[in-house]
């Protein structure tokens, strides 16, 4: 990995810790509650998602000059910070339809930002990479498989949807711990 870019990254390491996190917290709540009401998880996801896109912005307006890919990320924030206030603003049965298949569609839009992240941290270490990867991997299956059947699975839908945002938060948390782990080594 470039020295400058790992540098300029490093400095911001928790952003994704903090993502992951949120993304960890969110993927256990869904499978603490599964009688929980669709909007009330719609509600939450919507918050979130906002939450997100600003920490992405934020991110990538701290790496201006200094990281090549800094105008995705930034993209991406703007992305999920609509996401987050269109499905807020819409009635609540609209919502949960739109909660439902955003929801995946979402999820396989994180993976490929993710697989990108990943190729950028290739240099780093194989074992590192084949961890990520099986973390991308896990998150696109199971939002495909979510995607397939979202209203007929019942309780599965929510193991799905749980599981995926684990499984992502976790490749978070770890692309996080990474970068801190990987600056130290510079140093």
């Amino acid at each position: 990995m470039n020295r400058l870019i790992l540098k300029t990254v490093s400095r911001y390491w928790w952003f994704p810790v903090v993502i992951g996190i949120l993304a960890i917290g969110l993927g256990i709540w869904v499978l603490a509650s599964p009688d929980t009401s669709l909007a009330a998880l719609a509600y939450t996801f919507a918050v979130v998602i906002s939450a997100v896109g600003f920490l992405d912005i934020t991110f990538s307006l701290m790496s201006i000059g200094s990281l090549t890919g800094w105008g995705w990320k930034f993209f991406i924030g703007i992305v999920e910070i609509v996401c987050g206030i269109w499905l807020l603003m819409l009635p609540e049965n609209q919502m949960i339809s739109a909660f439902i298949y955003g929801v995946g569609f979402y999820l396989i839009f994180l993976v490929l930002n993710a697989i990108s992240e990943t190729v950028l941290y290739y240099g780093t270490s194989k074992v590192w990479l084949a961890i990520l990867i099986s973390f991308i991997v896990c998150t696109l299956v199971l939002a495909l498989i979510f995607l397939a059947g979202p209203l007929a699975g019942g309780i599965a839908v929510w193991l799905y949807i749980g599981i995926a945002f684990i499984t992502y938060g976790f490749y978070r948390l770890l692309i996080g711990i990474r970068i801190y782990q990987a600056n130290k080594e510079l140093e």
